[in-house]
């Protein structure tokens, strides 16, 4: 009989884990304010300060897809504990920086820390029983540290510029490391797979890739879901809506992303992951042309909110899709990397595309890679909602 791939976490143990994941994600989940202390810090340019966020971004990528084929190998304090050093030493050395050069190579050092942590807290929640609902709280928890982060990140740049902010970051590093004594060591076994079904036969090269080919769709929604959220501002700002407004907007909308993933998480595979995955897609793109090409701030309002909202309220159902494709975990723990990647190439080509033809060839620049992304995605929801309708026997 096939080792079981379930790993039951205690309520504590979970909410040890979230915040573990969070201490360590905090950097990237703050990068504007960051740009802005790397340009009054260094002199530098927004080149300059974007390539330092640039490098960090696809250090994580990388990472998260290199400790994705890791977690069967290792012990999950092992993992954790060796991506919270790199993430203490990247912040450390951060401080001691003298010119971006040197911040480059420390935040790539960070990079390789946060990506092996994200890819193993979520490969760890596609092992729980109910993934929908872990991968619910962890986008609702991320909501909700954005909002603190936000008030506690200015602060600490007013009071000590960069070092004020990647002093913090450090702190929360070595919080995170005494968390590992909340949670449970395990290991996934190489070989775990859900129960026999009847009438199964040998999977199509097409069904064994699946679950790559969709997060490689979804590596492409995230890179047109980056490309149009960078320019949010700038497409406000065209129909005249102030930038404190769209801070209100993006508060409100922060406050709805607690909530919504934990309501999908409630919800769980009641549905399957291919039915949230039509409707959550088609409504962000409908909001994605109404900003590009609405004109007005009334659609404008209304709509911002969903480019915050719908992705973290799509994620545990497909995810959960994910975890019924490979019960071991692989899978979702390289999701990470597939977003961070589309994220930090996303703005990029979105910036280029606006030049060219404004946001109203923007808009549906990233309406196509919707598309596009969200039919690869389907590849692994169609065969996860076709394993979940198959009858159960015991396993041999």
């Amino acid at each position: 009989m096939n080792a079981p791939a379930t790993v039951a976490l205690k309520p504590y143990q979970l909410a040890a884990l979230l915040v573990l994941f969070m201490t360590a994600f905090a950097a990237p989940l703050t990068t504007a304010f960051n740009i802005g202390a790397i340009i009054t810090e260094f002199g530098a340019s927004r080149v300059e300060a974007g390539f330092v966020m640039t490098a960090e971004g696809l250090s994580v990528a990388a990472s998260a897809l290199i400790a994705s084929r890791l977690i069967t190998r290792y012990y999950l304090k092992t993992l954790l504990f060796g991506g919270l050093i790199c993430v203490a030493a990247g912040s450390g050395l951060t401080l001691l920086a003298t010119d971006v050069p040197m911040m480059v190579g420390c935040r790539i050092l960070a990079g390789i820390g946060i990506g092996t942590v994200v890819s193993t807290v979520m490969a760890t929640a596609a092992r729980t029983p109910k993934p929908e609902m872990t991968f619910g709280w962890v986008n609702g928890c991320a909501g909700a540290f954005i909002s603190v982060l936000g008030l506690t990140v200015p602060f600490a740049i007013l009071r000590g510029g960069l070092d004020g902010a990647y002093a913090l970051y450090l702190a929360l590093s070595l919080f995170g490391m005494l968390l590992l004594l909340l949670i449970p060591n395990s290991k996934t076994p190489v070989h775990a797979a859900p129960a026999s079904r009847s009438e199964d036969k040998p999977l199509s090269k097409f069904s064994a890739s699946a679950g790559w080919i969709a997060l490689f769709g979804l590596g492409i929604f995230f890179f047109g879901q980056a490309g149009i959220a960078a320019f949010i501002e700038r497409i406000g700002a065209s129909i005249d809506v102030s930038l404190s407004t769209v801070g209100t907007i993006f508060f409100f909308g922060g406050l709805l992303t607690i909530v919504g993933p934990i309501g999908a998480g409630i919800v769980g595979s009641r549905f399957g992951a291919t039915k949230p995955l039509v409707l959550i897609g088609s409504l962000f793109c409908l909001a994605v042309l109404v900003i590009a090409l609405g004109g007005d701030k009334m659609s404008f309002y209304l709509s911002v909110p969903l480019l915050m909202i719908l992705p973290a309220i799509l994620l545990p159902s497909f995810l959960g899709g994910l975890a019924v494709v490979d019960p071991t975990g692989r899978l979702a723990g390289a999701q990470p990397a597939f977003a961070t990647m589309g994220g930090a190439l996303g703005p990029v080509a979105a910036g280029a595309v606006a030049d060219v033809g404004g946001f109203g060839t923007l808009g549906w620049f990233v309406f196509v890679m919707l598309i596009i992304g969200l039919t690869l995605m389907a590849a692994a929801t169609l065969k996860a909602d076709g394993i979940r309708t198959r009858p159960l026997h015991p396993a041999e």
